[in-house]
């Protein structure tokens, strides 16, 4: 009798064993699905507003004029320019052009941010989509002689990711997956990829058909400067960050070296964090939409190249 007793009881528990640990899959499975699905809708909220901003920046254009411009000897690109007018006290305050100089080849000034909200991984399906669509494909902060600092994750082909996320970012190493200065402005070549090269029949001759840049709003050239400053001395030491969704002390991803760069010059040092608390107002992962979305950026430029026409959308040049 003692033992079919304890029997029954030795059932009860296990039952009960196994309805907290099936109630617990419940909650994490109802946890997990309502945390995708909030993550869906702030990323479709973000792609809407983001469509928005850039729709409102090319209704305030006034076709300008067009040209067919000789971008390298013999290489020509047919550029129709819309000029945008400064209307907005951030606007207004900074003077600069977003030329880099009169004869209008490239764009930028320094410490501008270039952006392409495409991945660079076209040819992986799902993963491309899904970078685009979350984080977007690439973010980069001029310099002052009309180059790039950015941060660009493609391993030499001894490397492999598990070699980079494995290895302590602050340690020497010899990886090439470091902070890169690129040798010159990129954007608008028509001649950044040769045709039949590798993703050629995704983006063209050029790096991304289309592409943002924004300014921060109200910064001085000393900040701007600093910013640049900030990731320059990374150059050739830091490590890409793969784990974008941990903040890495010592490694980033492009986005995030963009946003740390001007929280170093924005942020009180003993505020600062990994998860920038400049240009990303949600304070977690950075990405294009956030920095384009922000409360302290400004749109810049956008252009679009449309039948091989590159419209180029731009704040007006201050009249001196």
């Amino acid at each position: 009798m003692i033992s079919i007793f304890h029997s029954r009881v030795n059932k009860t528990r296990r039952y009960r064993k196994k309805h907290k640990l099936f109630t617990a899959l419940k909650l994490l499975v109802v946890l997990l699905l309502g945390a995708g699905i909030f993550t869906i809708g702030k990323a479709a909220t973000k792609d809407i507003l983001v469509n928005i901003e850039i729709k409102e920046f090319k209704d305030r254009a006034i076709f300008e004029y067009e040209e067919n411009y000789e971008y390298q000897t013999n290489v020509f690109q047919t550029r129709r320019y819309y000029k945008v007018p400064r209307e907005t006290s951030y606007e207004l305050s900074d003077e600069r052009s977003v030329f880099y100089d009169d004869t209008r080849k490239y764009l930028g000034q320094t410490g501008d941010i270039f952006m392409s909200q495409e991945s660079p991984f076209p040819d992986v399906f799902f993963i491309h989509q899904f970078i685009s669509y979350y984080f977007g494909g690439h973010a980069a902060i001029k310099t002052d002689d009309n180059r790039f600092i950015e941060a660009v994750g493609f391993p030499d082909s001894d490397e492999t990711i598990w070699d980079i996320i494995s290895h302590d970012g602050s340690l020497p190493h010899d990886y090439s997956v470091t902070i890169n200065k690129t040798n010159d402005n990129y954007f608008l070549n028509p001649r950044y990829r040769a045709e039949g090269s590798e993703f050629y029949d995704y983006f063209g001759t050029y790096y991304r058909e289309k592409f943002i840049g924004v300014r921060v709003k109200d910064v001085t050239e000393e900040q701007y400067n600093g910013a640049v400053a900030y990731a320059d001395q990374l150059v050739d030491k830091n490590l890409y960050n793969f784990l974008f969704f941990l903040d890495m002390e010592y490694k980033y991803y492009c986005t995030d070296l963009v946003s740390r760069a001007y929280q170093d010059v924005m942020v009180p040092e003993d505020e600062q964090t990994n998860y920038s608390k400049a240009l990303n107002d949600d304070g977690f992962i950075t990405s294009v939409n956030d920095i384009i979305l922000s409360e302290e950026t400004y749109i810049a430029f956008y252009i679009e190249v449309i039948d091989e026409i590159v419209h180029i959308y731009y704040l007006e040049d201050v009249e001196g």
